[in-house]
């Protein structure tokens, strides 16, 4: 059985001020389909550049996903910075990780699917990953080959149904929160990497022969109310590191 947790089990989040806190992982989430949103106005909170990525998108969805995605690590940013959320200097590197141009003390990532917008943050971490994927995503045979180990495709062909399914969507929610974090994104093969999973412990490891650290990755695995596998993946070596979540209303407009 795979070592889910519910996002509304977790601690409520705060954006507190840097000082004395409890070492934390935040994940701030966005369900933004309840058709309430005046989008015009997410729209004009948004940085001239995203304004104009937004109006390019061929499809309204694509769109509105988009501008959701921004706006929300916008706004909970510069609640923790204090800062003006149009102010940010928000950049992707070369892989596209995103990441403060003059601040360091922030770690963040983010990720957005079919309606969900998950933004994690921390001050006590060196790296974050996030990544979110709708339950009943299908992956096919001929997909999951290259996704997967060979340790990953046996136990996998043990199993069948939507056991396997939803074992098979966590490696891959878990490898793209992996190398999100690490800013390798996809231009590392899936299959490289191996998800260990201990059903004692609960504990989640992912092995890999990449030029980073080893030590100190936390990996997580949640559900939301909406249905959707998240993945967290933190790199920090702060004891007693908690993770905590805060949902923003059904229509933040």
């Amino acid at each position: 059985m795979l070592p889910y947790g519910l996002l509304l089990d977790l601690p409520k989040a705060s954006a507190t001020a840097i000082g004395e806190h409890q070492p934390a992982v935040d994940i701030w989430w966005w369900d933004y389909r309840s058709g309430k949103t005046d989008w015009n106005k997410v729209k004009s909170t948004l940085t001239l550049p995203e304004q104009d990525r937004a109006a390019s998108f061929r499809f309204d969805t694509d769109a509105i996903g988009f501008m959701a995605g921004r706006y929300l690590q916008r706004s909970v940013l510069s609640s923790y910075l204090g800062g003006i959320a149009e102010g940010l200097n928000i950049v992707t590197g070369e892989h596209g990780k995103p990441y403060l141009v003059g601040e360091t003390a922030l770690a963040f990532n983010l990720s957005n699917t079919n309606g969900l917008a998950v933004l994690g943050v921390s001050r006590d971490c060196s790296a974050v990953g996030v990544d979110a994927e709708t339950r009943s995503t299908a992956i096919e045979t001929g997909t999951s080959q290259l996704i997967c180990s060979a340790a990953e495709s046996a136990t996998l062909s043990m199993l069948r149904g939507p056991e396997r399914q939803s074992l098979l969507l966590a490696y891959w929610t878990l490898k793209e929160s992996f190398l999100k974090a690490t800013g390798h994104g996809l231009t590392v093969e899936p299959h490289r990497l191996n998800v260990q999973v201990d059903t004692v412990s609960r504990e989640i490891r992912v092995e890999h022969d990449l030029s980073c650290d080893r030590v100190n990755w936390h990996h997580r695995l949640f559900r939301s109310p909406e249905g959707h596998m998240i993945a967290v993946s933190v790199q920090s070596n702060r004891a007693g590191l908690v993770f905590r979540q805060h949902s923003l209303p059904d229509s933040a407009f």
